[in-house]
């Protein structure tokens, strides 16, 4: 993507990219101000304020990318105060390689980095999985959580050699196409890597079209639940094409083919000016993160949603605890469809309440 400072034309917009946040108060003055500062690489208070959720990207009217400079500066200038240490480095992204072998033919999926965010190896069970074959760890982790710490080259600097590996395992196991449960990496390789002109030598598949086409072919074994969602879409759905079927497209099919209705119509929090899970902020700016939270589900909660389903593995961990306490169940999306299937769910429940998750 990158921040493109010929499209970052102050004489036509409005300072949308700040003024549309809801996550900060500014006027057009004062954003014009803030983001000039650092287009001439000076400080500015967003770079403190900001929640890195990528949505300025969307809100800009020009196409000039304001996101990118953003993470630019952050990490150029550390203001997140986030120690080298801190997670995911630490962990997620030099995790051991991990294989759950599955029957020859049948799909191969990633479990990227972030497998034990939630218990990915027990929410991908059932007939829709009986034979893939799951891989993870840091060999396959795009590593873009690290934009929501404040280091966002890593990803772009890991990329080739993510292809690589992803490549290196489409052809051990045989397969053409490799399945993502982490949106970032089916975003990461189906835009930016075509815009950083790096071949993928495989076709990502996002695991909501997986589970999509499942359906479609298995209407049979359905049994509808009749209930009212809402959904959580993460921040890197910001990453997705613009143009095709994408998650919400897979997603809104999927709630549709299992008998649950959608209310995203009836919110406030929805589409673009959909709400961030919080994560980058929720240790170091917890309060902050709290108030989100609660305006995001009790949005679900006054649509008329009886749950609230995730697709991002990060973004149910961190909500999932809120969502309890409000009343509304969360539902990672592989358990909700379980349910329609008929499938027990076995200890680690709708989003692992209890589940000593790691």
């Amino acid at each position: 993507m990158g921040f493109d400072a010929a499209k970052c034309d102050f004489s036509r917009c409005k300072g949308e990219c700040l003024t549309k946040c809801p996550y900060v108060s500014y006027d057009e003055k004062e954003t014009k101000e803030q983001i000039s500062a650092l287009i001439n690489g000076e400080m500015a208070p967003i770079l403190k304020e900001c929640i890195t959720c990528a949505a300025c990207n969307e809100y800009c009217p020009l196409g000039a990318n304001p996101w990118d400079l953003i993470l630019w500066r952050q990490e150029q200038t550390q203001v997140l105060g986030i120690p080298n240490n801190a997670k995911p480095a630490s962990d997620w992204l030099v995790k051991p390689k991990i294989v759950r072998p599955g029957k020859p033919g049948g799909a191969l999926i990633s479990l990227c980095g972030i497998y034990e965010v939630v218990p990915q190896q027990e929410f991908l069970t059932g007939i829709m999985f009986d034979e893939t074959t799951l891989i993870g760890g840091g060999d396959y982790c795009c590593g873009f959580t690290e934009t929501h710490l404040g280091r966002g080259s890593r990803p772009y600097e890991f990329l080739p050699t993510l292809v690589k590996n992803l490549a290196d395992a489409a052809k051990e196991y045989g397969v053409s196409e490799i399945v993502f449960t982490h949106d970032a990496c089916y975003n990461v390789l189906t835009t930016v890597a075509i815009q950083d002109r790096i071949e993928v030598p495989f076709k990502p598949v996002h695991i909501l079209e997986y589970i999509r086409n499942w359906l479609r072919d298995h209407k049979d074994k359905i049994t509808p639940l009749n209930m009212k969602m809402a959904y959580q879409g993460g921040c890197t759905t910001r990453y997705a094409a613009k143009e095709g079927e994408i998650w919400r497209d897979w997603l809104e099919e999927i709630l549709s083919l299992i008998g649950v209705t959608c209310v995203e119509d009836k919110r406030k929090y929805t589409g673009d000016n959909r709400l961030c899970c919080c994560c980058s902020i929720f240790h170091t700016q917890h309060e902050r993160a709290m108030k989100f939270q609660h305006m995001n589900i009790q949005d679900a909660i006054d649509a008329g949603a009886e749950g609230y389903c995730f697709i991002c593995p990060a973004c149910v961990s961190v909500m999932r605890m809120t969502c309890k306490e409000m009343n509304l169940t969360p539902y990672y999306i592989t358990q909700l469809v379980k349910m329609a299937l008929k499938e027990d769910l076995g200890k680690a429940g709708t989003a692992a309440f209890g589940y000593p998750v790691k």
